[in-house]
């Protein structure tokens, strides 16, 4: 008995150095955020791909929703130090430096003092880094990663100091900042420090090592509703996949940090269609990287958030007796008489769309008076949005934003605000020391526990 205690004791012992032994193993490191995606966006993009027969996803099976269930789900706060909402600037700083930070700010604590970002710290261990976007490089979030500024705004001092920092990959809109007024020959300089400018998807493929700065708009890159108008800009996977290609060269490892900015501007603009887009772009990014991670053990993907935006969600209304008998005789289901509770046909609308209605408001907006009849907008709201839309039952249809709204009404959508919400936001990680990120946490959290994922 005393001879089977024992071993029972050595095995115990093995298995917990064994376990602190592994701790730290992580070689690669994918940073994923989903600008203004909050739990509800995930929400409403795993539930349509689920349960809608979205012809986009004949398994029923999106690639979030297969890096949730196999993944470590964890759940934090955002606030700034003094503020309960964040913006995208102070949240990408409170991330990448693991300090409270104030609004606006870029690289500086809640003081205004500078502090190292965990790319800055992965150059000192050798390892290679990159930022990649679907916004501009100089925006918020992939800025707090590589430049300190005491405004979000400073886009010309931010695309300096990107290019004196120096990482390997920088990919995303921007050029404007990198090409006028006091950056007129900023370019020039990007290319004397070793870096393959290139500008479409064409450049982008001839590249195959070195260091590489890709600025495809002159400022945000399109909405991936409107994508298709631009069809030589590459998508956030095709710059993802030369990023990481580039990258993976160095022995010494890699921290890529992605960003699917749109997600916030689609929100932003209450547009529920390009939203779902957005979060498709999202999931095609995700195809690849969990991808990658599976056939690289010493891969972690971190998938997660800086804030909500937004707040949108379906809901349930009572529509009258006259407009319940008219959806009865159209087949539709009602309940209580006259409740409807939204359709899982308006996922199939949203594929449908092919333009951003935040665009076609601003269209119609600029419209002469005498011009914008009920008729003109009809026509515009049925070809950006791609089936037949009728409007004649809407109130004061020339009032474009009281329309918007009755449109999502008519389709069971409501959203709580245009801006940031408090919501707390979730995080998954995915792959080698994906515990390290379970559990209530706050996002100054993030950095110490890439740091004990990294093994630093």
């Amino acid at each position: 008995m005393k001879n089977i205690r024992c071993v029972l004791f050595v095995l115990l012992a093995f298995v917990l150095l064994a376990g602190q032994a592994l701790a730290g193993d992580v070689k690669n490191l994918i940073w994923v955020i989903g600008d203004g995606m909050g739990p509800e966006a995930i929400g409403f993009f795993t539930q349509g791909v689920r349960y809608a027969n979205l012809p986009d996803y004949p398994e029923k099976t999106s690639n979030l929703e297969r890096m949730l269930s196999g993944g470590t789900w964890g759940m934090f706060f955002n606030n700034t130090y003094d503020t309960l909402v964040t913006d995208s600037a102070a949240a990408a700083t409170q991330m990448a430096t693991g300090k409270f930070s104030r609004p606006g700010a870029i690289g500086q604590d809640y003081k205004g003092v500078s502090v190292q970002n965990i790319l800055e710290m992965a150059r000192q261990k050798g390892m290679s880094v990159g930022v990649v976007t679907d916004a501009y490089v100089t925006d918020a979030t992939p800025a707090a990663f590589t430049a300190h500024t005491q405004n979000r705004q400073q886009h010309m001092k931010i695309a300096r100091q990107m290019i004196n920092f120096g990482p390997e990959v920088i990919m995303g809109g921007g050029l404007k900042y990198f090409s006028i007024g006091e950056n007129e020959k900023l370019l020039d300089k990007a290319k004397a420090k070793g870096y393959q400018v290139v500008t479409d998807k064409k450049a982008l493929a001839e590249v195959t090592s070195g260091k590489v700065l890709g600025l495809f708009a002159f400022q945000a890159l399109p909405l991936t509703i409107e994508m298709y108008m631009r069809p030589q800009i590459p998508t956030l996977t095709e710059q993802t996949q030369k990023a990481v290609e580039i990258l993976s060269q160095n022995p010494n490892g890699f921290i890529l940090m992605v960003e699917a900015g749109k997600i916030d501007w689609a929100a932003h603009a209450n547009d529920a269609g390009a939203w779902f887009k957005e979060m498709q772009n999202l999931d095609t990014l995700l195809g690849y990287v969990l991808a990658y991670a599976d056939k690289t053990p010493d891969t972690l993907v971190y998938l997660n958030a800086d804030h909500d935006t937004g707040v949108g969600a379906f809901t349930y209304r009572h529509i009258g007796r006259k407009k319940a008998m008219k959806k009865t005789e159209q087949g539709e289901v009602l309940y209580d008489g006259d409740v409807d509770y939204a359709s899982f046909k308006t996922y199939h609308q949203f594929l449908l769309q092919k333009r951003s209605l935040y665009n076609v408001k601003g269209s119609l907006k600029m419209m002469p008076a005498d011009k914008l009849t009920p008729a003109y907008i009809q026509e515009n709201l049925t070809a950006a949005l791609g089936y037949p839309v009728d409007i004649s039952g809407f109130k004061n249809p020339t009032d474009l934003d009281g329309l918007f709204k009755q449109l999502d009404e008519e389709r069971g959508i409501v959203w709580a605000t245009p801006s940031h919400s408090s919501l707390p936001v979730l995080s998954v990680a995915y792959g080698e020391d994906a515990d390290e990120f379970s559990g209530l946490y706050h996002n100054t959290e993030i950095l110490p526990r890439m740091k004990a994922a990294l093994g630093w």
